[in-house]
């Protein structure tokens, strides 16, 4: 198994440009058997690719066992001298304190501290342990609150700074790889309650699948694979409207020419009213269909001075005939 996933891991990073000669990747490593065989595989290949690990690891200050937890990761680093740091916070406090939920708050507290230390130490990467299974409930997730098509391709190889080396990797040969190479990762017994959503879904909804189809995990991913192909034309299609649509940009507003897309087909419209959002804010977190469409009328009926608010996210406003004005009203943040 050991020599099947490190094939597997550079025919990743090879095919999707993950890794190149001479860079540094930050490894986000909580200490379970995804991290564990995602920092083991990569130790394993630096030389041969000719890069550098570092691990981050964050205790959320959520489960007892973390302090644990900590200590084994960073004897593992130690033992193989590979850079180790370490934050820990107390996220349910500061979920309270923020009102948001303990998952949201500890993923931004996380993805957070592993910028900082790729900044820090002018790494070109993090690298994440996202396999096949989490990409599978991703696009279940998805599903279940409503998406279009790019929701159902899931999760990418690569997106911004993150990389993701195990993607296509079943989470059962992850564990048959610690169990080989006695890695004896550590366990997060919150991952077995049924107390989040995709928890739900990972527990009672895919073996519940699985058990009116047994290679419904393959299935979903070879889907995922045709509605990728389909995505990514679409997207290079939009990409291409796009960069003849902006007329100015800068840090707080983006002019833009809807005339040169108001005749494309509805999902080229929409996805272009998307990417202008996303350039605008640096995100698309609250932004719904009804809002795009609400949009889409806003620039069909092209009346000067007519304007479209979301909260303290952005302002469109029709500036003249075929011209809009988008302003970014809370400051963009990563």
């Amino acid at each position: 198994m050991e020599e099947n996933i490190i094939n597997i891991v550079q025919k990743n990073i090879d095919e999707n440009n993950l890794i190149k000669n001479g860079d540094k990747v930050i490894v986000a490593v909580s200490g379970g058997p995804d991290s564990m065989c995602l920092l083991d595989s990569l130790f394993k290949l630096k030389d041969k690719i000719g890069f550098e690990v570092i691990v981050a690891h964050v205790n959320h200050g959520i489960r007892k066992e973390s302090d644990q937890e900590k200590i084994y990761v960073e004897d593992f680093c130690k033992a193989r001298n590979i850079p180790f740091y370490y934050l820990k916070v107390d996220v349910p406090a500061l979920s309270k304190e923020r009102k948001m939920s303990e998952e949201t708050c500890g993923r931004s507290v996380r993805y957070n501290f592993f910028e900082e230390v790729r900044k820090k130490e002018k790494a070109n990467s993090i690298a994440v342990a996202h396999n096949l299974n989490d990409n599978v409930e991703t696009i279940l997730l998805n599903l279940v609150r409503g998406t279009g098509l790019k929701g159902l391709t899931g999760m990418d190889f690569k997106f911004n700074n993150i990389i993701r080396p195990l993607l296509t990797i079943e989470k059962k040969d992850i564990l048959l790889y610690n169990k080989e190479l006695e890695l004896n990762p550590c366990f997060d017994k919150t991952n077995e309650e049924e107390i989040y959503l995709r928890n739900k879904i990972r527990l009672t909804l895919i073996p519940f699948l699985e058990k009116l189809n047994p290679n419904f995990i393959e299935n979903i991913s070879r889907m995922r694979g045709i509605l990728k192909e389909d995505n990514d034309f679409i997207d290079n299609y939009s990409d291409k409207i796009l960069s003849k649509v902006i007329i100015k940009e800068d840090d707080s507003k983006i002019i833009f020419n809807f005339s040169l897309f108001m005749d494309e087909h509805n999902s080229i419209k929409k996805r272009i009213i998307r990417k202008i959002i996303e350039r605008a804010i640096s995100n698309l977190d609250g932004i719904e269909n009804i809002h795009i469409l609400d949009i889409l009328n806003l620039l069909k009926n092209n009346i000067k001075g007519k304007k479209y608010i979301i909260g303290n996210k952005f302002r469109i406003e029709i500036l003249k005939k075929n011209v809009a004005v988008i302003y970014n009203e809370g400051g963009k943040h990563e």
